[in-house]
C-alpha cells in the first residue's frame, strides 16, 4: 500500500537522502521518496510486514519523526521559538555580567531543551556519516556551551559565552521558521480536485429516479442529469441533447453541444437540456480520478535541486571537527598547556560558527518571497527561486491564462437597420457565455418577443407581429430556411434571421490579454522558448499563436497530453507551465517550475509553485529576474560565509600567535555575528529589483 506521512526534523537535501535511505532499508518497504518542500514522505510498503511504529522508531534513531496521526499532533515549535526569542534577549542583556552566570547557565540550558531537535538531527546526522546543516548548528551551540561550563566548573575568569550558545539556535529556528511560512501543502491541492464531484447521483430505471450516493454509481448504470446540474461520473448521453460547461476540465469557455453518442466527463456542469448517460467507467477510473493520481505521483517524483550550502555541509563540518582537534594536538606539544590548548581548539569551533553559512540561504529567500509579494508574484514554493532564473521553455495554456476567458464581438456584418435591436431583443433572455457578450457589445433598445423557445445547442426562437425572429449557430439557420455558407474562420458564430431574411451575423472569439503581448514579446528576445498548449480547436489555436508569435503550438490537447509535453522538453533544461484551470493540474506538477493565475481556479493556483496574483502574464519575466538576482545574492553570501571561515579559522587557532594576534572565543563571536550582519544586509538588497525595470545589475 502506498500512504503518505509528514515527517519532521527535515531541513536539506541531505535529510530528504537520510530519511528515503531510512526507511527503504526496512524490510517490507518498497520505495520512499521524500517531498522536501510539504516535509512529506511517499512509502510504499506492505502492511503484512512492516507496521508504521516500526518506520517511526527507525527514523526517531536518525534524528527525526514520523507523524502517524496528523490531526493528533500538536506542533508546539512556533511557540518555542518565541520564548527561545524572548529568554535569549534576557540572556544577552546580563551576559557580560559575572554575577549573573548561574542565571546564564540556566537560561542557555532551557533554550537548548526547548530547541533540542537541532541536536538529536545534527548529532544524529554526524553519527551516520551524512553531516547536514543542523550538525553545524549543534556543533556550534554545544562547544560554546561546554566551553562556558568548563570555564564555571574550573573557576576560571574567563568569558562566558551561554548567549552565544543560545543566539545560533535561535538565529536559525528565526530563519527556519521564515522559510517553513512560504510552503504550501499539496493535499489542499488533491482534495480540491476530488471535491468537485458531487456527492449523490440520479439512478434512472425504468423510467423512475432514486437518489443513491456516488459510491454506489457502477459502471452501466443510466444517470438522469438535469439542467445545472454536475455530470456525476464519465459516461455516453444515450437520451436527450445539451450543452455542457467542460472549462472545468478542458478549460475552454465555450460549452459543447452533447446529444445522443456524445461522451460527457465527470466533475462538468450541464447547462440547458436534460441528459441521460450510461456510466462508462467505475469511480476510481474516471478522467478527474486519473488526474488526481497523476498529480499525486507528479507531485512525488524527485527533482535534482540541492542547495550550495547543503553541498559543502559534508565537508565543512569534517574538516572544522578536523582542524580543531590538530589545534588542540599541536598546542599541546608547543606549550603543554591544556588550557591554552583547549582555548585556540574552541576558537577553531566557535569562530566557525555556521550563522553566516545557515541564513545565506533562507534570508535571501525570505526577502525574495517578501518582495515578489509586493510585485503581484506569491511564491508558494520557495525553491523555484534556484530553477526560475535558468528556464529554457515555458509552456502556456490558452484559455484564461494567454486570453482572458471571456467572448467578446471581434467582428459584425450588418444587412438589416434592425439587426443589432433583434439580436439583442432575443439573447435578452439567454445567459449562454456567447449571449452575454452580445448584451456587453451591444446596447439598443428592445421589443418583447412573444413564444420564446431556446431551443439547446442551436440558439434561441420568437415571435412579434406575427413574424418568426431568430439568433444562433449555422445548424439553426439552416433549419429556418436560410442556405449561406460560411469559411470557418475557427470564432464562434451568431447569425441572426427574420423569416427567411438574414439580417446580419457576428463573430465573437476570446480576447488576448495585453499582457501576453509584452510577454511572449520579451522571452522571443531572450531566446526562451514559448509553447502554447490549448483543448481548443487547430483554427483557433494557430490565430492565437500567429497573433503572439508564438512559433510552437499544440491543439486539442487533453491534460495527460499536456503532461506529455512538458516531460518531453524537460529533456532539453528547465520547464515552466503557466496556466489557470483544472485541465493545468497534472502538467503544472510535473513541470520544474509551476505557475498559477489569480484568476484561475482555487485548485490551481494552489498546484502552482507562483500565483500571479494581477494575472499579469508578464510578471513571469519580473520572476525570472529576482529569480537570478537571488541566486546571485545567495552565492555572494556563500563566498562571505566561505571566505570569512578560510581567513578567520587559521588565525583562530593561532597559527600567527607568534605576531600576538589571538582571537579568543569572545572575539570569535562577535566576528560571528558581523559575518551574519552581512549576510542578511546583503539579502536586503534583493528588495531594489523592479517589477517593470530589466535587471542587470
Amino acid at each position: 500500500m502506498e500512504k503518505i506521512y509528514e515527517v519532521k526534523g527535515m531541513t536539506c537535501v541531505i535529510c530528504k537522502a537520510n530519511v528515503e535511505k531510512t526507511l527503504s532499508k526496512i524490510e517490507g518497504v518498497n520505495s520512499a521518496v521524500v517531498s522536501l518542500m510539504d516535509n512529506e514522505v511517499l512509502v510504499d510498503y506492505d502492511s503484512n510486514t512492516v507496521n508504521e511504529k516500526t518506520m517511526h522508531d527507525e527514523l526517531v534513531k536518525e534524528g527525526y519523526e514520523l507523524i502517524i496521526n496528523k490531526n493528533k499532533k500538536i506542533d508546539t515549535d512556533f511557540y518555542k521559538m518565541i520564548i527561545s526569542i524572548a529568554l535569549t534577549i534576557i540572556l544577552m542583556i546580563i551576559a557580560m555580567k559575572k554575577e549573573y552566570k548561574y542565571i546564564q547557565l540556566i537560561l542557555s540550558t532551557i533554550i537548548i531543551i526547548l530547541n533540542i531537535r537541532y541536536y538529536k538531527s545534527g548529532f544524529s546526522s554526524l553519527i551516520n556519516k551524512h553531516p547536514n546543516m543542523d550538525a553545524l548548528v549543534s556543533i556550534s551551540s554545544f562547544v560554546s556551551f561546554i566551553y562556558s561550563l568548563l570555564t564555571i566548573l574550573l573557576n576560571k575568569d574567563n568569558h562566558i559565552y551561554f548567549e552565544t550558545s543560545a543566539m545560533i539556535l535561535v538565529i536559525v529556528s528565526i530563519g527556519k521558521h521564515l522559510e517553513e511560512k512560504n510552503k504550501k501543502k499539496t493535499t489542499k491541492f488533491i482534495r480540491g480536485l476530488s471535491t468537485l464531484i458531487p456527492m449523490q447521483a440520479n439512478l434512472y430505471e425504468e423510467g423512475k429516479v432514486s437518489i443513491i450516493p456516488i459510491e454506489q454509481v457502477k459502471k452501466g448504470d443510466h444517470l438522469l442529469i438535469k439542467a445545472g446540474e454536475s455530470i456525476p461520473q464519465d459516461g455516453k448521453v444515450i437520451e436527450g441533447d445539451s450543452t455542457v460547461d467542460e472549462s472545468l476540465i478542458t478549460g475552454e469557455s465555450i460549452p459543447n453541444k452533447k446529444e445522443i453518442g456524445s461522451n460527457v466527463i465527470g466533475g462538468t456542469i450541464n447547462i440547458d437540456g436534460q441528459l441521460i448517460i450510461e456510466v462508462s467507467k467505475n469511480t476510481n477510473q474516471t478522467t478527474l480520478s486519473k488526474i488526481v493520481s497523476l498529480t499525486k505521483q507528479a507531485t512525488t517524483k524527485k527533482i535534482p535541486i540541492e542547495r550550495f550550502a547543503d553541498k559543502i555541509a559534508n565537508y565543512f563540518v569534517i574538516a572544522v571537527l578536523l582542524i580543531s582537534i590538530i589545534t588542540f594536538i599541536v598546542w599541546m606539544i608547543i606549550s603543554h598547556d591544556i588550557e591554552k590548548a583547549l582555548n585556540f581548539s574552541l576558537s577553531v569551533l566557535v569562530i566557525s560558527c555556521p550563522c553566516a553559512l545557515g541564513l545565506a540561504t533562507p534570508s535571501a529567500i525570505t526577502v525574495a518571497c517578501n518582495t515578489a509579494t509586493k510585485n503581484n508574484v506569491l511564491i508558494r514554493n520557495p525553491e523555484i527561486l534556484e530553477l526560475a532564473y535558468n528556464i529554457k521553455t515555458i509552456i502556456f495554456d490558452k484559455t484564461g491564462t494567454l486570453t482572458e476567458n471571456k467572448l467578446q464581438v471581434v467582428d459584425v456584418k450588418e444587412f438589416n437597420k434592425d439587426f443589432r435591436k433583434v439580436l439583442l431583443s432575443l439573447e435578452k433572455y439567454s445567459d449562454h457565455p456567447m449571449a452575454n457578450a452580445v448584451k456587453d457589445k451591444f446596447n439598443e433598445e428592445t421589443f418583447e418577443l412573444k413564444n420564446i423557445k431556446q431551443l439547446s445547442s442551436l440558439g434561441i426562437i420568437g415571435e412579434y407581429n406575427g413574424d418568426k425572429y431568430y439568433a444562433g449557430n449555422m445548424k439553426l439557420l439552416k433549419q429556418m430556411g436560410l442556405d449561406i455558407e460560411l469559411e470557418d474562420n475557427g470564432y464562434s458564430f451568431i447569425g441572426v434571421g427574420k423569416n427567411k431574411e438574414l439580417l446580419g451575423y457576428v463573430f465573437l472569439a476570446d480576447e488576448i490579454k495585453k499582457s501576453s503581448y509584452k510577454a511572449i514579446a520579451t522571452l522571443n528576445k531572450e531566446k526562451i522558448h514559448s509553447i502554447m498548449a490549448t483543448g481548443d480547436n487547430e483554427k483557433v489555436a494557430n490565430i492565437i499563436a500567429q497573433e503572439l508569435k508564438i512559433d510552437e503550438y499544440h491543439s486539442e490537447v487533453t491534460p495527460q497530453d499536456k503532461q506529455n509535453i512538458v516531460s518531453e522538453n524537460k529533456k532539453h533544461g528547465i520547464v515552466a507551465m503557466v496556466g489557470d484551470g483544472i485541465n493545468d493540474a497534472v502538467a503544472l506538477s510535473s513541470a520544474d517550475v509551476a505557475i498559477g493565475l489569480n484568476s484561475g481556479t482555487d485548485i490551481a493556483t494552489a498546484a502552482g509553485d507562483v500565483t500571479l496574483l494581477a494575472n499579469n502574464i508578464d510578471d513571469i519575466n519580473f520572476l525570472m529576474r529576482l529569480s537570478k538576482k537571488t541566486m546571485r545574492v545567495i552565492k555572494q553570501n556563500m563566498f562571505w560565509a566561505l571566505f570569512y571561515n578560510a581567513i578567520f579559522i587559521p588565525v583562530a587557532a593561532g597559527c600567527l600567535a607568534s605576531y600576538n594576534i589571538v582571537l579568543n572565543p569572545m572575539i570569535g563571536s562577535i566576528t560571528m555575528s558581523i559575518s551574519s550582519i552581512i549576510v542578511i544586509s546583503n539579502a536586503l538588497r534583493i528588495k531594489n529589483i523592479k517589477g517593470e525595470k530589466d535587471e542587470n545589475n
